[in-house]
Order: C-alpha cells, then structure tokens, then sequence
C-alpha cells in the first residue's frame, strides 16, 4: 500500500541528530547550575543544593556549546552558511532565531562564570534569568525546525517543540546526576531536586510518546506510513531504546519510592533517559524524512 524511496529523504544525518540532543544537554545542566541565583530560596529552598554544581555545570554547559557550534557547521556544509540566518534574519525562521540564540546563550555561561568567580550576586542573577530563557529556547526552536516542514507530517506537529524541551530535561539531569556522583557531591537534597524533574519529564515524556502513538496508529495516510517505516527500519531504537530502555524502565526507577531517591539508582535512571531522550529524536528525525506518498 505504502512506497518511498530512500533517495528521496532530506541531507539530515547523524550530525543533527547529535547536535539536537547536545544542545539540550547544555541547556538544561545551565538551568541547573544556575538555578540557586535564579530560584533563590523558592521550592523551600530546594535549588539551594545546587551550589557545589554551580561552577562545574558552566564549563560543561560551555564545552557542550563549543562542541555543538562545529556540528552545526558540519551539517551545513559550508562555514558560511552558519552566519547566514543571522545576516539575513528573517523573524519568522527558528534557523535564524536559534543562529542567535546560540551565542548569546554561550555569553550567559561565561557571564555566569565570571560572577561566580567575583562572588557577584547581581550579575550571576542577571546571567542566570537570562541565560535559562535561552537554555529554554534552545530544544524549543530545534523542534520548531521540524514543525515548520509543512510537507513532512511526522515534524508538522505541535508537540515536538515540548517534546524536544522535556528530551533535553532527562539529558542534562543525566549529565548533572554523573558528574555530581563521580565527584562525591550527590547528597540527598540535589537528589530530591533533581528527582523532581526526572519525574516529571519521563512521565511527561511517556504521555507524549503515547499520544504520538495514537496519531500515528488513526492519522492521516502519511502518518501511518510513518508508523510503518518506524516499524520496519527503527524498531529497535523506536521500542526499545526509546520506550523500554528510556521511558520505562527509569520511570518505574524513579517512580520506586525507596530506589528512586538513592543517588546511584537516580543516576542510573537520568542515564537510562537520556538515552531514550537520544533515540527518540533519532527516530523523528531519520523516519521523518522518509514517508512519501505516491497515487
């Protein structure tokens, strides 16, 4: 009933794939970094636990930036082609609003840096709120650049924007929960802070990928076409990697009230979502490219 041909997909590879969830990695471990100047004594003071994070979540964040620059460039093509949505920006392109986005959120980091380096209050406030706006915009406008492909039924999806920024929640909780275990500093508040939103995301997470589920099983032509080609070449990475490995299983980690609160079962399930958090985009963004009607 269903045809394409693999000649026909878009030039989007492993590049973007990676480039998509590094920068939600960088965003969301700067929100958690920065969430003591920002939060202040909110939450009970719950974000409060993050200050041993403060100093090492800016340099991951920033080497997570500096490396995602090079793939962006990479999967461009040309090193020129990256300066142009922003010579040419045109307010109605999320390529050009996120070309913007991209430095001004690595001039918060270092911004924030500088502040926590003077013991500036002030300016590390000022850095954080803005600097977790970007972090925000980050996921939000790499889903927008799928949304935006009209043509495509499997992008053309408001979810995928909310997708893309609870994905990137599990991925940086993931990184913050590593390096704060190997350095010893995964004390029982930054586990309560950070099982908070690990809850929140796979649950979240597992509520969109059932939804997208059912839109794919009784949508339009293409979108079952897509479920079929989901089917027959991302299986493994769609159902396994994606639902069991990175939305099941750490749910009913975090889910356990005794297991969920240990530091080494949280890291364990942050990891175990972000690897879900990966391959779900993967699955997205390969599959995307590939339905093709023919009548």
């Amino acid at each position: 009933m269903f045809e394409y041909m693999d000649f026909n997909i878009a030039p989007w590879g492993h590049e973007i794939v990676i480039y998509f969830f590094l920068i939600g990695a960088a965003a969301m471990t700067f929100v958690y970094a920065a969430a003591p100047a920002v939060f202040g004594n909110l939450f009970n003071g719950a974000a409060q636990s993050m200050v041993p994070f403060q100093k090492a979540g800016m340099i991951v964040a920033l080497a997570l930036l500096l490396i995602c620059g090079p793939l962006l460039i990479m999967d461009l093509g040309q090193p020129s082609r990256f300066l142009y949505p922003i010579i040419y920006f045109h307010w109605t392109s999320p390529l050009s609003w996120g070309s913007l986005f991209l430095p001004l959120f690595g001039l918060c980091i270092i911004g924030f840096f500088v502040g926590l380096i003077k013991e500036n209050q002030r300016l590390m406030r000022w850095n954080g709120i803005l600097g977790s706006l970007l972090a925000l915009s980050m996921p939000l406008y790499t889903g927008l650049d799928l949304m935006v492909h009209q043509s495509r039924e499997l992008w053309s999806n408001p979810t995928i924007p909310v997708l893309f920024v609870i994905l990137s929640i599990s991925s940086g909780t993931a990184v913050t929960a590593v390096i704060q275990l190997a350095r010893g500093q995964l004390d029982e508040k930054m586990v309560e802070f950070l099982h908070l939103f690990l809850y929140v995301a796979l649950a979240v997470t597992l509520a969109l990928f059932l939804a997208e589920w059912v839109v794919l099983n009784y949508g339009s032509g293409e979108k079952q076409m897509a479920w079929e080609v989901i089917n027959k070449n991302f299986s493994f990475q769609y159902w396994v990697l994606t639902f069991l490995v990175g939305i099941l299983v750490p749910l009913v980690l975090v889910a356990t009230p005794k297991l969920g609160r240990n530091p080494k079962i949280l890291t364990l399930a942050a990891v175990l979502g972000a690897v879900g958090a990966f391959s779900f985009r993967e699955v997205l963004i390969y599959a995307g490219q590939l339905p093709m009607l023919y009548y």
